[in-house]
């Protein structure tokens, strides 16, 4: 295997696989990133960690096809470290690989001890999988916006990951709950939708979704998603991402949601967010506790810690004709509204014990449930 490629389109590629390979494993080839060069003037670079994998083709001189298996994040330090131009790779016996460079007069030299291709974990063959154009936009914020729930909780696997569904007609819904608060949103995600059916939902993993995060902020042409029995499929320009869903079932999430509060007011977010920073400062540092008060026109914020002091802040509203006192994790509420665009948010309650919801004032379906805790 010979090539010699543009070390900038080299980058991309690896750059890719640091999100995926594993950093420390029992399988040391899954610290490897494949390199495939192809007699059509192709290069692959693939990884992988067994759940998540993403394979990017690159334009370059192919002298002799071949491939083999190099450390994903030392290949990556060097090839972004030499002078941009033109960098030759290539194998050498033992699975060995030489790597150079001679730009502006500098002759650089690197020899890479690899591993055998036969020993990596190919992606799965997803060529027969019908695929549907979506929305990169849509698709990036229904991620932004649901992500930060996800559970990190492994033993609660069936949480770790976004629940997405169809309601039919290219509409979707994303959902993410780590039980303790939830984010769903509702979007048009394409026009046409094929083999996605409208009554089947699937896991994505928290790995997958935020690879898939990445790439989009990139993606220069169309988008296009499906699924293959397990396994769900992204397209983006020359690159692909390959997943294994979560095998499991999603909770029942709707009951969570409560259908109407009898308390709503609209606040101006920035402010509220202040507010609870303000607070929070003197908040016990285990649980990030505050307390909200609601009577007489008035939101009152407010936290007590035994070893540093009290805090209070006080704000004027309108609407609220009885008594709540209800407590909150501050970081919740702050993720919450930190993924809403709106200036203003309608924040709802219902009693003491009830969940706390949070909504733009913009169409957008978009939701936010967090739970309440005792102070």
């Amino acid at each position: 295997m010979e090539f010699s490629i543009d070390t900038d389109e080299l980058t991309k590629g690896l750059y890719r696989a640091q999100g995926i390979v594993e950093k420390k494993t029992a399988m040391p080839i899954l610290s490897n990133v494949l390199i495939e060069a192809r007699s059509d003037g192709r290069v692959v670079v693939t990884a992988t960690d067994l759940e998540v994998g993403v394979s990017g083709e690159h334009e370059a001189d192919v002298s002799s096809p071949g491939s083999i298996t190099i450390s994903a994040r030392h290949l990556y330090d060097i090839i972004r470290s030499l002078p941009k131009g033109t960098v030759d790779i290539e194998r050498m016996d033992n699975h060995w690989a030489r790597i150079k460079s001679n730009v502006e007069g500098r002759k650089i030299e690197y020899k890479m001890m690899g591993m055998s291709p036969e020993d990596f974990q190919i992606l799965p063959d997803v060529s027969k999988a019908k695929l549907f154009k979506v929305e990169p936009g849509v698709l990036k914020n229904m991620i932004e916006k649901t992500s930060y729930a996800v559970s990190n909780d492994e033993t609660r696997y069936n949480l770790n990951g976004a629940y997405l569904e169809s309601h039919g007609n290219g509409e979707f819904r994303m959902v993410a709950t780590d039980g303790h608060r939830l984010s769903m949103l509702d979007s048009k995600l394409c026009e046409q939708q094929e083999g996605f059916s409208s009554e089947a939902g699937v896991i994505i993993p928290r790995k997958g979704l935020l690879e898939i995060k990445r790439l989009l902020d990139d993606v220069k042409n169309e988008c296009m998603m499906g699924l293959d029995g397990s396994n769900l499929i992204f397209k983006m320009d020359n690159v692909s991402v390959v997943m294994r869903l979560i095998d499991g079932k999603f909770p029942d999430y709707k009951h969570v949601i409560p259908s109407k509060q009898k308390i709503e007011i609209t606040l101006e977010r920035k402010k509220l967010m202040d507010s609870f920073r303000r607070i929070s400062i003197l908040s016990n540092d285990k649980n990030l506790g505050i307390r909200i008060i609601l009577e007489d026109d008035s939101l009152k914020i407010s936290t007590s810690n035994p070893d540093l002091g009290e805090a209070v802040e006080e704000l004027e509203v309108e609407g609220i004709d009885e008594k709540i006192t209800i407590g909150f994790n501050t970081k919740y509420l702050l993720d919450a509204l930190s993924s809403i665009d709106t200036e203003k948010v309608l924040v709802s309650f219902e009693d003491d014990l009830s969940p706390c919801m949070i909504r733009p004032t913009s169409e957008e379906k978009y939701t936010c449930v967090v739970m309440p805790m005792r102070i």
